[in-house]
């Protein structure tokens, strides 16, 4: 049993942690802008299309993210203070959980497509873009749900590395079916936008399938056996900690979903800059999101420990370093953003918003990695209530209106609301690092 913690508290390091969870978010990330990058070249209006689409595909992810988040807190803080047996027992219920999760949230995506759709108001060629892709990717989002599960399982156990291995290889998979689908090799007809769907798909079913083939391969203990007899508590803890965990997510994705509304009201030019400029910025929070993810899943390992004092200090530090990463990735990337932009688009309007938002997107940015950090470190330590309330209120009392005032009602356009967006991340990033540093969340522990 010692040799067993002492390895688990190797693989515990922020530095074992984080490394590969930022090697993973920058291979996704580079396999969402591979996706925009593509379609750039076959058309701006199917970029605009998988702009509304990356907002409702991100929803469903929330939900999929309400068993495992629970799960991931609960596993890092059942292994901390020794407790196999209920670790393993978490590890199971989600699973089963995800398989329901998933299935319900495959039907609604299919619904959604065909239901909620046309309520952007979107031009006819971008809604059909954006029903296409939504009907295929939608319907599989049962093998999204429980490929979250079994990445949390390996990541809340140490093992960090291998998600980032398998998302390489699914990327590489995507990107190859990207290729196939739009730039007709062998002289194979162009797929388009369905073609894109596809890969994404075949790429995330194999990766779920390597992923349960690597947790088979661990020490990672599954009794699937005692399914029977895992105690109703455990799924309770999972839904009550999960459903609060998720709603501090689902309000902000909510809020975007509202905020992209306003967006496409500015015209097709806005919508396509806003889905440039975000897709552009997601290497600017890249490290502060690992960071945040690392810090998770440590502090609930050290709380588990009882290791209190320590973790105050090593996340305010984590902070320090994300902000000073962040903030001079963004930096850079505008100093570069003549280089970038034309990667994507050559239409000059198009060019010029996309360049104001990543201006904005200094100070936006640097305002994200508090919440990233903080906010993850919460709510690993069970202070989850207080994050999700205080960001409903900034999130819509800032960001949604505000986004309302300076884009549509001041006509300062998309730049208006990325500003709004800006001043939300900060105002609630403050509170949530002297909530932080007032170790109130010491109350919160789970187990």
């Amino acid at each position: 049993m010692a040799s067993h913690n002492s390895d688990l508290d190797k693989r515990m390091s922020i530095v074992a942690l984080t490394w590969p969870l930022f090697v993973e978010i920058m291979l996704r990330t580079a396999l969402n802008t591979s996706d925009v990058f593509m379609l750039s070249g076959y058309s701006d209006k199917a970029v605009s299309a998988v702009g509304v689409i990356s907002q409702l595909s991100f929803f469903l992810i929330i939900i999929s993210t309400m068993v495992s988040s629970g799960t991931g807190i609960l596993i890092a803080q059942y292994n901390g203070s020794g407790r196999a047996q209920d670790s393993a027992h978490v590890a199971i219920a989600s699973l089963i959980m995800s398989v329901m999760v998933g299935a319900f949230l495959s039907v609604f995506s299919v619904v959604a497509a065909y239901q909620f759709l046309p309520f952007y108001g979107l031009e006819t060629q971008v809604e059909q873009y954006a029903q296409e892709y939504l009907v295929i990717s939608g319907a599989m989002t049962f093998n999204i749900t429980i490929g979250i599960v079994l990445t949390t399982i390996l990541r809340s156990h140490g093992f960090s590395r291998s998600p980032m291995v398998i998302n390489l290889i699914s990327g590489v998979i995507n990107i190859t079916g990207n290729y196939i689908a739009l730039y007709q090799p062998f002289g194979i007809p162009v797929f388009g936008v369905a073609g894109v769907a596809v890969a994404t798909v075949t790429s995330q079913v194999i990766g779920t399938l390597l992923l349960w083939v690597k947790i088979r391969k661990t020490t990672i203990e599954l009794p699937f056996g005692e399914w029977r007899i895992i105690p109703s508590t455990i799924y309770k803890r999972i839904v009550r900690i999960g459903v609060m965990n998720a709603g501090e997510a689902l309000s902000y994705n909510v809020a975007q979903i509202v905020i992209i509304y306003f967006v496409v009201q500015m015209g097709t030019a806005s919508l396509a800059a806003y889905t440039y400029a975000q897709n552009i910025a997601r290497l600017s929070f890249a490290f502060a999101l690992a960071v945040g993810q690392g810090s998770q899943i440590q502090t609930g390992y050290f709380i588990g420990r009882g290791w209190i004092d320590s973790i105050l200090k090593r996340v305010q530090r984590y902070f320090v370093v994300g902000f000073i990463v962040s903030t001079s990735v963004t930096v850079l990337i505008y100093l570069l953003r003549d280089s970038i932009i034309p990667l994507f688009t050559k239409e000059p309007e198009i060019a010029a918003l996309t360049a104001s938002l990543i201006a904005g997107s200094i100070l936006l940015e640097s305002g994200r990695v508090f919440n990233l950090i903080f906010i993850s470190a919460l709510k690993a330590a069970g202070d989850i209530k207080f994050p999700v309330q205080m960001g409903i209120l900034s999130m819509w009392g800032l960001g949604v209106c505000l986004s309302y005032l300076f884009g549509v009602h001041w006509g300062y356009g998309a730049l208006g609301a990325w500003l709004a967006i800006a001043m939300d991340e900060w105002f609630r990033g403050i509170v949530m690092a002297y909530r932080w540093r007032s170790k109130k969340w010491t109350r919160y522990q789970l187990t």
